[in-house]
């Protein structure tokens, strides 16, 4: 039987290879983002119940493709993969969708939670380190990878775009206090796990320096702080200027009618 599993899991090579910006990466990459688009195009004028369980639906299939993963990692790999633990934006992320979705006691940082989760998953899948190099493009390690990230973003832009989330700029503050607590919990992660097994270093929310050797270790976690804090002021210029169009169609289309 788990030879039966490791044929089916294992990671496999062969002449079709992902590699940055192959036309596989960008293959998944449309396939992510179009999805996601489709999805609003499908739900926005759909009952609110239905956007709940649809987003409902997404958030126990994040935190199913995460756990679930532990249970194949030894076929896929042999073994389980410590750096799969939640010490990354993204995996810790993940973790605490179903929460901010589930229980209302979590509703103060819904918002930075998916704010979190469109700006890991994106940057996850600008340059997806784990997928690349050697291995097939529909191996069970680039599908699941790209998967649980898929789901990831499809859950925060839906959470936005059907209104289920809404960020305001006098708030943002609080995605600041939650990268500098990501990068104390990396810390603790980094440390703790550190030559587990013998002689293995881990790299979690790439603070330690070694994942970019060109940059000084202890200007890493600075670095990090305002790459991730920049790609959530982006987010939300972004999700801004979006509000504002559709306000002004949205008034012009009422001139239109009176007149």
């Amino acid at each position: 039987m788990s030879e039966f599993f490791k044929r089916i899991f294992g990671t496999t090579s062969g002449s079709a290879e992902i590699t940055l910006f192959s036309i596989w990466h960008i293959l998944w990459v449309v396939i992510i983002i179009g999805l996601s688009f489709g999805g609003y195009f499908f739900l926005r004028n759909k009952s609110e119940r239905a956007k709940t369980v649809s987003l409902s639906v997404l958030a126990y299939l994040v935190i199913g493709t995460y756990v679930l993963d532990f249970f194949i990692m030894p076929f896929s790999q042999g073994k389980i993969d410590i750096d799969k633990l939640p010490f990354h934006i993204c995996t810790l992320t993940g973790i605490f969708i179903p929460f901010v979705q589930f229980n209302d006691r979590f509703k103060p940082i819904k918002s930075v939670i998916c704010c979190f989760a469109i700006v890991s998953s994106l940057m996850y899948v600008t340059y997806p380190g784990s997928a690349l190099g050697g291995v097939t493009p529909w191996c069970y390690k680039v599908i699941q990878t790209f998967v649980y990230h898929g789901l990831m973003f499809a859950w925060g832009f839906l959470s936005v775009s059907l209104k289920a989330v809404s960020f305001n700029f006098r708030e943002i503050w609080k995605e600041a206090v939650g990268i500098v607590i990501l990068i104390a919990w990396a810390f603790f992660g980094n440390y703790a796990y550190g030559g587990i097994p013998e002689g293995h270093h881990y790299d979690w929310f790439f603070i330690t320096g070694s994942t970019f050797p060109f940059i000084p270790p202890w200007l890493m976690p600075f670095v990090v702080f305002a790459a991730v804090y920049g790609m959530c002021v982006l987010i939300y210029l972004i999700d801004y200027v979006v509000k504002r169009v559709a306000q002004k169609k949205g008034e012009k289309n009422d001139v239109l009618r009176i007149a």
